[in-house]
């Protein structure tokens, strides 16, 4: 990877340091009861460990001579640009179990090109533990939409 790359990642690694610095700040408070700081310092954290792993990998790549960036197929970044939006389009209306469930599959099968049965494993698991995750753990509600509000996945509300 050329100089412009370790630059750009140098950015991000310094902005996640200044996130995670103004969200301790903040008082980013305990799991149990988290404070206003708490998701800026998660995601500083989390910027920041890309952010290094990505500058680790550009001294790697420039000794295999490779870049990532041009590996990766212009064409597969537009589908996921484009579902990405028709996901966030069609939510409301499908719901979030049937949506993820279409997204997932459609990444599956075009952009890591799975078979119908890995496709449909993958997708069924994801969109079971998403839901799992986020309605019942995490208690924040998703579009029901054709379904309704009260909508049922796999197991009764």
């Amino acid at each position: 990877m050329s100089k412009h790359d370790r630059v750009s990642t140098l950015f991000f690694l310094g902005l996640a340091v200044a996130i995670c610095v103004e969200a301790y700040r903040l008082g980013p408070g305990s799991f149990s009861q988290p404070g206003p700081g708490f998701v800026p310092l998660g995601s500083g954290l989390i910027l920041g460990i890309f952010a290094f792993l990505v500058l680790v990998g550009t001294f790697r790549s420039a000794r295999e001579g490779e870049n990532l960036w041009r590996s990766t197929s212009g064409s597969k970044m537009i589908y996921i640009l484009a579902s990405l939006v028709i996901y966030a389009g069609f939510l409301d209306y499908l719901g979030f179990p049937l949506m993820n469930f279409l997204w997932m599959g459609f990444v599956c099968w075009k952009i890591g090109k799975m078979g119908w049965k890995g496709t449909l494993l993958t997708s069924l698991a994801s969109t079971f533990f998403a839901y799992l995750l986020f309605e019942h753990y995490l208690s924040i509600r998703f579009p029901g939409g054709v379904w309704g509000k009260g909508m049922v996945f796999f197991w009764a509300s």
